[in-house]
């Protein structure tokens, strides 16, 4: 006889589960009002007391923002940017232009060591790698190479990508129910590579902009190691720290 005990999932992480489904497949986009706990109470036919421990968890991840009086709403996922901007040097009060995804390539590849630690997986463990190109108004402005674990995301390629318009962070929101935030940003000057260069339309060696960072999911788990290089010489990365 076996002895694992039968897995349960609370009633509350039940609906957890159904509203952020409804969210990332698009039924409720960014900004939409949710139906009234007593509505959502009736319609999975729990408490409203059931539903509203799952909105006010949801409210704290951050998939869900309140407005007294009004209601409680889908929030914004985060951009692959981030809080920054690319801006003429010098120019604080231009408005940003929004860099746009090309995906070059999805592959598999084995984590260098450094990596793995970051993602806290083991040595070697299998990643997704996937290159993409942005662009401003047509013109390379920044190439980013985002590894993803394979064991955390499964079955994900080329098609999925290019189904959720090359943009990473959407495609996890969609197929995998994944919100993700970047942190540990970590900037330093490199040169330019050969294949970089070609890709960024630029001379070898010339200076770039490198931003290593870690993406997290809203619980606190690291999902993705990515470096962005930046076109550095025409461009200002500028942050916007006002939360």
């Amino acid at each position: 006889m076996s002895s694992k005990k039968p897995h349960y999932l609370p009633l509350y992480e039940q609906i957890k589960s159904k509203l952020i489904a409804r969210i990332a497949s698009g039924e409720w986009p960014t900004d939409a009002v949710l139906p009234s706990e007593w509505d959502l109470a009736d319609e999975f036919g729990v408490s409203q007391g059931t539903v509203r421990k799952a909105v006010s968890e949801l409210t704290a991840l951050g998939w869900l923002y309140r407005q007294q009086g009004r209601g409680t709403f889908v929030a914004p996922g985060e951009s692959e940017w981030g809080r920054a901007h690319l801006v003429s040097p010098g120019q604080f009060a231009e408005l940003p232009d929004v860099p746009r995804p090309e995906l070059l390539a999805v592959s598999r590849m084995t984590a260098p060591d450094d990596v793995a630690q970051a993602l806290g997986g083991r040595r070697g463990m299998p990643l997704h790698h996937l290159r993409l190109l942005w662009r401003v108004r047509g013109e390379a402005v920044a190439l980013d190479d985002v590894l993803l674990p394979v064991e955390r995301f499964a079955e994900l390629d080329a098609r999925r990508v290019r189904l959720a318009g090359g943009g990473v962070y959407v495609l996890l929101e969609r197929q995998y129910a994944v919100r993700v935030r970047a942190t540990g940003w970590q900037f330093r000057a490199v040169r330019c590579g050969r294949e970089e260069a070609v890709l960024l339309g630029v001379e070898p060696d010339e200076e770039l902009l490198s931003v290593v960072r870690l993406g997290v999911t809203v619980d606190g788990e690291v999902v993705e190691w990515r470096q962005r290089l930046v076109r550095s010489r025409h461009w200002a990365w500028q942050f916007d720290l006002k939360r």
